[in-house]
């Protein structure tokens, strides 16, 4: 039989009987269940209980012992809380409809195991595929797939749930809007899986790892240097590029970003690189041209790991490298020759990447796992939240989740100057003009000196949780109004050994001792007095760790071109005077401070350390004189150089002495003369002047006529003579003209 009504109404239970024997204490099989709840739970139901029990019997004799009865238990009991004669009835008739269940006796209580396993599987994971929450899942359930007839694990379809719940009741014809029992919205969002289920589940297992129990690593028994982590990073700002036409980059707004290698025992910034992440053209294969912005190389993190030890040296334990497996990686063929050029005291050591699959569906996981170099992600956050109060031009860590709202007109307004601007037209400003605007994005510049004031802060800042880092005891003079003694600061902290100044009365009377968190330089230049470093030579380092660009020994400098822009660097003392023009040579370069570059052969052999005019690829800065003296100094000394190198050439000393005697002997001459025309008047010296002059030129033309050239060619004008006598002209037949 089918029922047309929509809604059921339920059929109320039958109150049970007084007389029925209830049981006040938790049964034998509820034991475990009722271990699991809090200790004053526990205690609260023991206590209720005997209430309840001592209850029941006045209610059983009935009448006026009811009343005064539960009135006289609350006053005995009056030391416990909800135990009033209103509470001991409302709980006793709670008590008596549940059949005796202590599980009412707790307010809010939710029963264990209500639902079927299967259900509860499902619903979880309805949950955690659900990219909306909690709530749109359980809605999911309620308005979409249980009325659409869809089975359910533990349930099956409405219509089966139905059949199998009322029996004697015939099947609507409509979904009645009938649930199962703890199907409520409420009850349901209890069945939701864990916070780290959900993440991993919609967001990836990186994202998981917040909502898991973090691994503490313990770095306070680590040395200086023994462990030291690599990671690329890009700032929350962007720069004004303003442009390098050598290299056919144009103006732009860039971000930035950069390496930064830091010591996990002592959080010291041991070196970084920043650069702009600017926009290049790379022509592809097929023709077409492509834009690609520029990101970390190898050779960057080469570059890293040589400032890294020439400013630092190498401790005589084994110092291990973290990084990356990606961006800030160090290749394997690199990782070998670090390990045998440095004795097997380097070691690199690599983060794990993620490549997990979700689900089996094909789809895997991927990046890296930042938990794992927490040291260095940590400072990052302080970092960027000091460069936000220092600098304009902040994005936000996503550009379009929490940029700046007035960020794109900023960037018209920037664009109009350096770029395009609305109607397309350019103002085509130099790169040197450019910087002289002021926008509101800054220059790299600007963000560099800012990007150093900040790493050094974080060194010196006190306000930490650093793992292993010891107390600082400093002393305040408790009354900065009062004089203090000489070497005393009364109005900063003062150190332990500023106590030797004072008296012991002193110290205890006029002295407050203050504990600060040991900062990152300090416990650096601590721990390395203890544990010293060996120097390591710059011309060796670059060998070993930077990139050799092939160069070419030309006009007395080294040459060469990487990403169309020239680098020269010129031969000041003299090292390849010995080497021929036009040879092949290989240049180590430290790009991050190209003024200088290691030379060497082509089959290794060093040659030595020459240096840039300017040292800069673009030269000389005009507005600084003490460099413009400096590099006209250094290219007066090449110049002087060359001349020497001149000199010293037998070939050239021997023209330089014909040189010298020709021209003594043209003095000796110009001397003879000036005597004999001495004592002539002015006009005979003129005349006779003129009359050597005329007397010279005809020796000169004399000199030059030859005997037999002159016969030769009178005789070939007279043969020329008599022919034209023989001959009749044109002119004579016309009478116009006579020939002579």
């Amino acid at each position: 039989m089918i029922s047309d009504a929509y809604s059921l109404a339920p059929t109320p239970a039958a109150a049970p009987a007084l007389g029925r024997t209830l049981s006040f204490s938790v049964p034998i099989a509820d034991q475990g269940e009722f271990g699991n709840l809090r200790p004053k739970w526990r205690q609260d139901i023991v206590a209720t209980l005997g209430v309840l029990k001592q209850a029941h019997a006045l209610r059983l004799r009935g009448g006026y012992a009811w009343c005064s009865g539960t009135l006289q238990l609350a006053h005995a009991h009056r030391h416990l809380k909800g135990m009033s004669a209103v509470r001991i009835r409302a709980k006793y008739k709670l008590y008596v409809e549940s059949g005796g269940d202590w599980r009412s006796l707790i307010k809010g209580y939710k029963s264990p195991g209500g639902q079927p396993p299967a259900f509860v599987e499902f619903m979880r994971g309805l949950i955690e595929q659900s990219p909306r929450g909690v709530a749109a899942a359980c809605a999911y359930l309620r308005e979409e797939l249980w009325p659409s007839g869809v089975s359910i694990p533990g349930y099956g379809t409405w219509v089966e749930w139905f059949t199998g719940t009322w029996p004697d009741q015939p099947v609507p014809t409509r979904f009645p809007r009938v649930y199962p029992s703890g199907w409520s919205p409420e009850q349901l969002a209890r069945h939701q899986p864990s916070r780290a289920a959900r993440a991993m589940m919609q967001q990836g297992i990186a994202e998981a790892h917040n909502y898991l129990p973090k691994l503490k690593r313990d770095t306070s028994a680590l040395r200086p240097m023994e462990i030291i982590v690599i990671d690329d990073f890009e700032l929350d700002h962007r720069s004004t590029f303003a442009g390098d036409p050598e290299r056919n980059l144009p103006a732009q707004i860039a971000p930035v970003g950069g390496l930064l290698a830091k010591c996990v025992g002592t959080r010291k910034n041991l070196a970084w690189l920043l650069g702009p992440r600017v926009l290049r053209d790379v022509r592809q294969p097929d023709g077409s041209i492509k834009q690609v912005r520029c990101n970390i190389r190898t050779p960057d993190v080469q570059a890293l790991l040589y400032a890294v030890f020439r400013d630092h040296g190498l401790p005589d334990y084994d110092v291990t490298i973290l990084c990356e497996t990606k961006s800030a990686t160090i290749l394997p063929a690199l990782e070998q020759f670090l390990l045998i050029a440095f004795g097997g005291r380097v070691r690199v050591q690599r983060t794990s990447l993620i490549e997990h699959k979700t689900l089996a569906n094909g789809f895997v996981e991927g990046g890296g796992t930042p938990w794992e170099k927490g040291w260095i992600e940590s400072d990052f956050n302080w970092n960027w939240n000091q460069l936000a109060l220092r600098l304009e031009g902040w994005k936000g860590s996503n550009q379009r989740l929490n940029g700046p709202a007035n960020d794109a007109a900023k960037e018209i307004h920037v664009l109009r100057f350096i770029g395009a601007d609305a109607a397309g037209k350019k103002l085509n400003l130099p790169p040197e003009v450019i910087e002289m605007l002021k926008l509101p994005f800054p220059s790299f510049a600007t963000m560099e000196a800012a990007f150093a004031q900040v790493m050094a802060a974080g060194e010196r800042r006190t306000r930490h949780r650093f793992n292993g880092f010891d107390k600082v005891t400093e002393y305040v003079w408790k009354n900065p109004k009062l004089p203090a003694p000489a070497g005393i600061d009364a109005h900063e902290p003062n150190p332990y050994r500023a106590l030797a100044l004072l008296t012991p009365e002193q110290q205890e009377e006029l002295m407050v001792p203050r504990e600060r968190n040991e900062c990152a330089l300090e416990r650096w230049e601590r721990l390395s007095a203890a544990h010293p470093r060996g120097a390591l030579q710059a011309a060796v380092l670059a060998l070993f760790l930077l990139t050799p660009n092939k160069a070419k020994w030309i006009n007395h400098a080294v040459s060469f071109t990487l990403n169309k822009v020239g680098y020269s660097y010129v031969d000041d003392d003299g090292i390849l005077a010995g080497v021929p023009e036009r040879t092949d040579l290989f240049a180590y370069v430290d790009f991050s401070e190209p003024a200088s570059a290691v030379v060497t052969h082509v089959d290794g052999r060093p040659l030595g350390i020459v240096r840039m005019l300017g040292d800069s690829p673009r030269g000389v800065d005009i507005t600084d004189p003490e460099a413009s003296a400096e590099a006209r100094a250094r290219r007066a000394k090449l110049v002087n150089l060359v001349q020497e190198m001149l000199r010293k050439r037998p070939l050239h000393q021997e023209t330089d002495a014909r040189t010298v005697a020709d021209a003594a002997h043209n003095e000796r001459v110009v001397t003879t003369y000036q005597a004999a025309v001495a004592d002539l008047p002015t006009a005979e010296k003129i005349a006779t002047a003129r009359g050597d002059i005329a007397a010279k030129a005809k020796a000169e033309a004399a000199a030059k006529v030859k005997p037999d050239q002159l016969l030769s060619a009178r005789a070939r004008a007279a043969a020329a003579s008599e022919t034209s006598e023989n001959e009749t002209h044109p002119a004579e037949s016309n009478q116009d003209a006579s020939w002579v």
